[in-house]
């Protein structure tokens, strides 16, 4: 067996054990009545300030759209930034970039695995 199957089998245990740790600390908390009334408390208060969130941004509607238009073009262009410099690294070229305090940025590559 390769040494990557061998790491990936380790992974799937380390990860069934984490599960079950979670799903019985998860019962436990389910006893406990100042937990239920804590969490009920949170939800009360995400409802209220979802509320309070849209009603500011129906008040400035204009502001609300450039922020979402903002947030789909920091998507793209992050998207973007990863392929220039995966495309320059596979070219062997230098990869880095300098922020507008001249600090010094290099890409940090991580691999991840899908069904096929």
């Amino acid at each position: 067996m390769s040494r990557l199957q061998e790491t990936y089998n380790e992974l799937c245990v380390a990860k069934i054990e984490r599960r079950d740790i979670n799903k019985m600390m998860q019962d436990e908390l389910a006893h406990s009545a100042r937990y239920k009334e804590i969490n009920e408390d949170m939800k009360r208060l995400r409802e209220e300030k979802k509320s309070i969130e849209n009603d500011v941004k129906s008040n400035a509607l204009k502001d609300a759209q450039r922020m979402d238009d903002l947030k789909l073009e920091i998507m793209s262009l992050n998207e973007l930034l990863s392929d220039l410099s995966l495309n320059m690294y596979i070219a062997k070229e230098q990869v880095e970039i300098l922020d507008a305090a001249n600090q010094r940025w290099v890409p940090s590559f991580k691999v991840a695995f899908k069904k096929d």
